[in-house]
């Protein structure tokens, strides 16, 4: 990780104490394509985001579920990229929590975090890796 990057982690970690926060997951390791493809639709499927990764995944200690996706944008993000990211992980049943560019204090994570998951809670059905029409 950056150093920045080191920063924020712990500026997650205690926003949100009751997470497991883990660092540069694989997006093949949350997500599977739906089943029933062949297994040449199966792999143009997994392709697509398989070697990609999410900077932060937040995971609730006590169930093990997935609570939400965080990025750290920069300013060489590409939009219309995020977006498209976005749309995979929500299709998938993933909230993304996008922290912007620029200077990220404890507060202002803190801030970004609670507003984004106030009215979420984790579900057992999060704890599977949900599976994706890419």
């Amino acid at each position: 990780m950056t150093r920045r990057e080191r920063v924020v982690c712990a500026f997650i970690e205690r926003a949100v104490p009751q997470a497991r926060v883990h660092a540069q997951v694989s997006m093949g390791a949350i997500l599977r394509p739906v089943a029933g493809l062949d297994r040449s639709g199966s792999t143009t499927v997994r392709n697509r985001f398989s070697s990609k990764r999410v900077d932060f995944l937040l995971e609730d200690r006590a169930s093990g579920a997935v609570i939400a996706i965080v990025e750290l944008d920069d300013r060489t993000h590409n939009a219309r990229q995020d977006a498209d990211r976005d749309r995979m992980t929500a299709r998938a049943g993933y909230t993304t929590i996008r922290l912007p560019a620029g200077h990220h204090t404890a507060l202002s994570v803190r801030e970004t975090l609670m507003g984004a998951l106030s009215p979420q809670q984790p579900s057992p059905a999060a704890c599977r890796r949900p599976a994706i029409r890419a």
